[in-house]
């Protein structure tokens, strides 16, 4: 059953207040800005055509800084606070691929 309207943007809230507790834990300005591009897509989410291979970049680049810090507090930083940002950067690393894969999707066939 589809949840009505009222649910969804209580949802979408909810998803903006928590990426501010995510933020405010990890105070990393790059994934700051990946979660500010992340909340404008889901608010809008067509990309035209002409500003997608600069958001691909943009997006896959943040992804490469996310994967390297979440390998390096995998082996060089362990337990507590370190797990955690660990399993943060290893999550946006990964949503981030498959946002950009979706972003090409749509750029390619016009979606």
């Amino acid at each position: 059953m589809l949840s009505s309207n009222k649910d969804s943007v209580i949802d979408r809230i909810s998803e903006i207040t928590e990426f501010n507790d995510i933020s405010e834990f990890m105070k990393d300005e790059d994934l700051d800005k990946a979660l500010d591009l992340m909340v404008k897509l889901i608010m809008k989410p067509d990309v035209p055509a002409g500003k997608a291979p600069e958001l691909i970049v943009l997006l896959q680049s943040l992804s490469a800084k996310f994967s390297m810090l979440a390998r390096y507090y995998t082996t060089f930083e362990k337990g507590g606070e370190s797990a955690k940002k660990k399993n943060v950067y290893y999550t946006a690393s990964d949503s981030i691929d498959k946002l950009v894969d979706a972003i090409k999707y749509s750029a390619k066939f016009g979606v």
